[in-house]
């Protein structure tokens, strides 16, 4: 008996496989094959059609769909319609509650203050574009070169903004120069350490000189970082013994004849200072130590924290903490910590260890006596175009 007329006798494929003399997937194969079917209402017949009984049911069952889903759609546009009728009654019915308050005389704003964060030159590391696959290249002429960008940017924004600025102040957060305190930089510096310090403190003293006409009064504070100090192991003592404290006191002698400018050197590895009535501690940051890529965080929040509790009887209140030292700018925690980035960029060291590193830029703050910090702007140095 041949498949087609098992199926039919038996009534389906899987009651006439017992009958075939075959497993039950090879009999189904089987009658896949020969393109035998068998419908739902008992007869095993070869054909390509639906009964028409089936037929007429699958109608009967879209016409049903189709009446459900129109009906539906009536019922959600009766309550759109609802909606909106009431949304105008609603809204007829009520009083206009906001009157826009008078600004004034837009000439009569407030004052503000420019911050810049200042920090992480590096000066005379020569970072070599061919060995970062062109991702960066530094040296003293690109650092110059950035200088005069971040000056422009600066003014930039002085120039749109509707409030005046009297006063620009700049906070100096240490590691101004490659240093000597790793055997690679030593070798592959563009100039000796002395060198770079008496250079960089005549550099940037014109830098400074250049914001004169635009400001009433500037005001730099310098504190050094790690790059500069002068012992290859960190130390506690004679922190100031750092090539980076020598370059503000070049800088504070070579400015010394204009009366607009304030040049301030701790010998303090920190310092407070009170802009327009907030205080803000700067440190480096090197002391926080970093096993990771980026900005250690958890370091960060027990270091402030060790530092509010310490400094904050003397001091009175921490409004923001400043640093620097990781090349990563981030304002985190509702303001309280402010971490800038660096004037070299992403270099050989931090692709091989960390994988990356950012790119180059600094940090721009605007504060206001009575509001606190209003503003902040990132200033970008690298330039890079994405794609």
């Amino acid at each position: 008996m041949n498949a087609q007329a098992l199926v039919d006798q038996y009534g389906g494929i899987d009651k006439a496989a017992p009958h075939s003399g075959m497993s039950y997937r090879l009999f189904r194969e089987m009658c896949q094959r020969a393109d035998i079917k068998f419908n739902r209402l008992g007869n095993g017949r070869r054909t390509d059609r639906p009964a028409p009984e089936s037929s007429e049911a699958a109608l009967t069952q879209e016409n049903a769909e189709l009446r459900k889903a129109l009906q539906q759609a009536r019922e959600a546009q009766t309550r759109d319609y609802r909606m909106v009728q009431l949304l105008e009654e609603t809204i007829s019915a009520k009083d206009v509650r906001y009157e826009p308050a008078d600004l004034g005389d837009v000439t009569g704003w407030r004052p503000h203050e420019f911050v810049l964060l200042w920090s992480d030159l590096h000066a005379a590391e020569q970072v070599f574009s061919d060995q970062v696959h062109g991702l960066n290249e530094y040296n003293w002429k690109i650092m110059l070169a950035r200088h005069d960008k971040l000056r422009k940017s600066l003014l930039s924004f002085k120039a749109n903004r509707p409030y005046p600025i009297p006063r620009l102040r700049i906070l100096g957060l240490g590691d101004m120069v490659s240093g000597d305190i790793h055997d690679e930089l030593r070798v592959t510096n563009e100039k000796i350490l002395m060198e770079t310090a008496l250079q960089l403190g005549l550099d940037m003293a014109e830098w400074v000189e250049s914001f004169v006409p635009y400001f009433e009064k500037i005001t730099l504070d310098g504190i050094v970082g790690n790059h500069g100090r002068t012992t290859q192991k960190p130390q506690a003592k004679n922190q100031h013994s750092n090539f980076d404290w020598m370059v503000y006191h070049i800088m504070k002698l070579r400015l010394a004849g204009n009366l607009s400018v304030t040049v301030n050197v701790p010998r303090s590895p920190f310092e407070v200072v009170n802009v327009m009535g907030r205080q803000l501690y700067m440190f480096h940051g090197d002391g926080i130590r970093s096993t990771m890529p980026g900005v250690p965080w958890g370091g960060v929040i027990r270091r402030t924290n060790e530092i509010t509790k310490m400094m904050e009887p003397a001091f009175g209140r921490i409004d923001h903490f400043v640093l620097g030292h990781f090349h990563e700018p981030n304002i985190v925690f509702n303001k309280r910590v402010i971490v800038n980035g660096s004037v070299k960029g992403p270099d050989e060291y931090s692709l091989k260890y960390f994988g990356g590193g950012a790119d180059a830029g600094q940090l721009l703050l605007v504060f206001n006596e009575k509001y606190g910090m209003t503003e902040s702007a990132y200033l970008d140095l690298q330039g890079r175009v994405i794609a």
